[in-house]
């Protein structure tokens, strides 16, 4: 921006242009007797009711009294979301001791079945409106007493009905160069590129970085194998009209189905809170499993993160609009993520693909023309070849997979070899259907390079599924990938790998 002569202030003003962009100019003063004008039109980020923490702090929900439902005697405690040893809504507190609460704990070991449904609490809200976040943790007494915790706590608070929006927060989430401006709404000088927003089945998503959230602290999240919150989001109806609690859990639920298949890991979008005339007057307290930072996605770059999470976080709002393919993509996704993060090698070929044979029924029997007798006629190879053709996947044995080319040369008996897609079946059949003249032994090395084509496309087949159109990472290549080497999804171009402007 050019200098401007000095009129003896630094300031900042705000101007709205005629197409309701705010306009907010930063003037700073130089040594030279001169000010810098800095101009910004960054929409405000996104805020929450619940603040987020360091990496596995609890974040402090709420502090103060509280009872049980059937016990109106009253406790003083406080409730936190907690990361170990697994994430957890967790309740402590104490009251005064009495015989019905030593009855109580001496009645808690009848027996309770299998199942044991989580806590739930019972907190007034002055005015319908839930109370700000504590900034201390409660201290106990340490006196004669009832103490105690819980660590299964599932709880609602306020009337989910005609919600305006609702902000949540998301762990371990994403790096995005290409990300879009925004500011701090408190401090309008400080700024950052963080923002993605996606649409889909009528509903409006922002995702924001939280700005603590720089590259130290990215860093220090991969190397301390934690969790904590990195971004903050919002969900809103794109047409402003209001909505319930229970409509916004779905829309999230499947916010986060988009979001586990863009990073190949469980991540959430946790601690909803509703918000109605700018007042937060709902929430819901329960946790989620969620992975650490950790690069296992197949899809994202980070030079064009942004525009491939909206992409795909949209598609599949869109997409799981009707219940069916809903249940058929989270069964799906959930396939993908097992054999990312919780499998050994031998499993890592197997278990993408069944996530594959599910597709392929749901693509050619339940939404295509096959009859179910048809489709068992054809065999698991056959199958997954259908599917894997509407890719436009090539299937031969990549020259640098030299693993997976030793298990060619071994099965060669009759010519011609199997392809990739029949090596991999045949791997999958000697770990699931054993015996004794089934060929040898695969080292993890052949298992390993087995799994990678198989994840590969299952993550494929996933966004194919929902209609992605973008660009994936070039993760299948010989050589180390350098950030921003990406191509095109195979059945939309069959051009090679591009460096991302």
């Amino acid at each position: 921006m050019p200098d401007a002569p000095i009129d003896g202030n630094d300031g900042l003003s705000v101007d709205v242009q005629d197409d309701g962009r705010r306009l907010v100019s930063i003037r700073r003063a130089a040594a030279d007797g001169t000010v810098r004008v800095l101009q910004h039109d960054f929409p405000d980020a996104v805020r929450h009711h619940y603040r987020p923490a360091g990496i596995d702090e609890d974040v402090l929900l709420y502090r103060g009294q509280f009872s049980y439902p059937g016990d109106q005697r009253s406790c003083e405690g406080d409730v936190r979301f907690s990361w170990r040893p697994s994430p957890s809504i967790k309740v402590r507190g104490e009251r005064p001791a009495s015989l019905a609460a030593l009855h109580g704990l001496l009645s808690d070991h009848e027996d309770q079945g299998m199942w044991v449904e989580p806590g739930r609490l019972l907190v007034e809200l002055a005015d319908g409106v839930l109370p700000d976040q504590p900034g201390e943790p409660f201290a106990p007494r340490r006196a004669l007493g009832e103490s105690f915790q819980d660590e299964r706590l599932d709880q609602e608070l306020g009337q989910a009905h005609e919600l305006e929006q609702v902000t949540f927060l998301v762990p371990n989430g994403w790096q995005a160069h290409d990300a879009t401006g925004i500011c701090d709404p408190v401090n309008l000088t400080r700024t950052w590129r963080g923002r993605a927003e996606a649409a889909g089945d009528g509903w409006t998503v922002t995702l924001d970085r939280d700005a603590a959230m720089d590259s130290g602290a990215w860093a220090e999240l991969k190397e301390s194998g934690g969790c904590r919150f990195t971004h903050i989001g919002r969900l809103t109806h794109a047409d402003g009209s209001a909505f319930t609690g229970q409509e916004a859990q779905e829309a999230l639920d499947r916010v986060r189905l988009g979001l586990n298949l863009a990073l190949g890991r469980r991540i959430t979008c946790a601690l909803p809170v509703g918000w109605r005339g700018g007042r937060p007057v709902w929430s819901r307290w329960r946790s989620a499993p969620v992975d650490t930072f950790r690069s296992t996605s197949h899809l994202l770059d980070e030079s064009v993160c942004r525009q491939q999470i909206e992409e795909v976080v949209s598609r599949v709002l869109a997409f799981t609009a009707d219940q069916a393919r809903r249940e058929a993509l989270t069964h799906a996704i959930s396939y993908y993520l097992a054999a990312n993060v919780d499998v050994n090698v031998d499993l890592s070929v197997a278990i993408p693909l069944s996530g594959l044979q599910l597709l392929a029924y749901f693509r050619f029997v339940t939404e295509g023309t096959h009859s179910r007798t048809r489709w068992e006629k054809l065999g698991t190879e056959a199958e997954l070849r259908l599917l894997i053709d509407e890719l436009r996947v090539d299937t031969s044995v990549p020259a640098h997979f030299a693993k997976l080319l030793d298990v060619q040369s071994r099965l060669a008996r009759n010519p011609p070899a199997r392809d990739a897609l029949g090596l991999i079946v045949k791997m999958r059949n000697v770990v699931t259907h054993p015996t004794r003249d089934q060929p040898g032994h695969f080292s993890i090395y052949e298992w390993a390079e087995a799994g990678m084509l198989a994840r590969y496309w299952l993550c494929l087949a996933l966004l194919h599924a929902v209609g992605y159109q973008g660009q994936v990472a070039a993760t299948m290549q010989a050589q180390p990938r350098m950030l921003g080497q990406v191509h095109s999804v195979p059945w939309v171009s069959a051009s090679g790998s591009t460096m991302a402007p």
